[in-house]
């Protein structure tokens, strides 16, 4: 099990480790620029091997990188969506460079006149589109979504259905977020649920095509639509189904890496009660904070 947040790299690559480092992660979660531009800072390749060696020497294995928010591959407007995917492209490539285990992607609107049978055929040329810019790049990796504003990604069978559709299903993983699911109307929250919910991504995309869980709960109610992240355990969802979520034997091989609000406090006291959460034998052990950081 590893455990970790979406870390920014304000400042530096540098200083993301260090914010990773004391947040305790043994796992993260980071953009390569900031999340509402499309231009990028500049990063040399001695830039992103030194970041890639760091995580490596400290343990924090493995990360992974975020897409923009601005992205939206399957939009009915041509230039964004084209522009998208060019941004995708760019995206997979700085992953390889960072060495990073793939690319998370929110999957976009198809727009309020949209059928999201289209979005998810443009989800599956966009990947297609990655796989042939850079062929020995890391996984993309589709995340759900609540569903909210025609997004495509809502149910773990459009998830199949992109994979089904692209032309390099080995080089697509998945990740489900849990405030995500919660808000689609997936009753993760109760016992039998959780387990349906198992269930329905066997059937669909394989359970052994997961490659995270993004574990949040939610600041929403059950079956809302919307994607409204909270504080682990402190939400909606709760905290007895975050347990069953994070000790679930079908899971707890996987990294989990939280999207909590707030500071960096906040993510401190969101991973001391993660780790309660987990029972004494799933529990990692804590990484050392080094004295230059306490």
């Amino acid at each position: 099990m590893r455990l970790g947040f979406h870390i920014s790299i304000a400042g530096s690559l540098q200083e993301c480790i260090r914010r990773a480092v004391k947040r305790r992660c043994t796992t993260l979660q980071m953009f390569s620029g900031a999340p509402v531009q499309w231009r990028r800072p500049p990063m040399t390749d001695r830039q992103a091997s030194e970041f890639a060696d760091g995580l490596l020497e400290r343990d924090i294995q493995p990360h992974f990188l975020h897409a923009k928010y601005l992205l939206n591959v399957c939009s009915p407007n041509l230039d964004l969506r084209e522009k998208s995917v060019a941004d995708l492209c760019e995206e997979v490539a700085i992953a390889g460079r960072l060495r990073a285990a793939g690319v998370v992607m929110h999957l976009g609107s198809v727009g309020s006149e949209g059928h999201v049978e289209e979005g998810t055929e443009r989800v599956a040329r966009a990947i297609d589109a990655a796989c042939e810019a850079v062929p020995e790049g890391p996984p993309i990796i589709l995340e759900n979504s609540a569903g909210q504003g025609n997004i495509v990604g809502a149910t773990f069978e459009q998830l199949a259905a992109i994979i089904a559709s692209t032309h390099r299903p080995e080089r697509v993983r998945c990740c489900v977020d849990t405030a995500h699911a919660f808000g689609a109307g997936i009753a993760l929250h109760t016992q039998d649920g959780l387990e349906a919910m198992l269930t329905e991504i066997e059937r669909t995309f394989g359970i052994d095509r997961l490659a995270l869980l993004h574990v949040n709960d939610s600041k929403v109610p059950f079956g809302s639509g919307r994607d409204r992240h909270w504080h682990t355990g402190l939400g909606e969802i709760g905290r007895e189904a975050m347990a069953r979520i994070v000790n679930h034997p079908r899971l707890i091989h996987l990294p989990f890496i939280m999207e909590t609000p707030g500071t960096e406090a906040d993510d401190v006291s969101n991973m001391r009660r993660i780790r309660r959460l987990i029972r004494p034998e799933n529990r990692p052990p804590l990484p050392p904070l080094p004295h230059d950081l306490r």
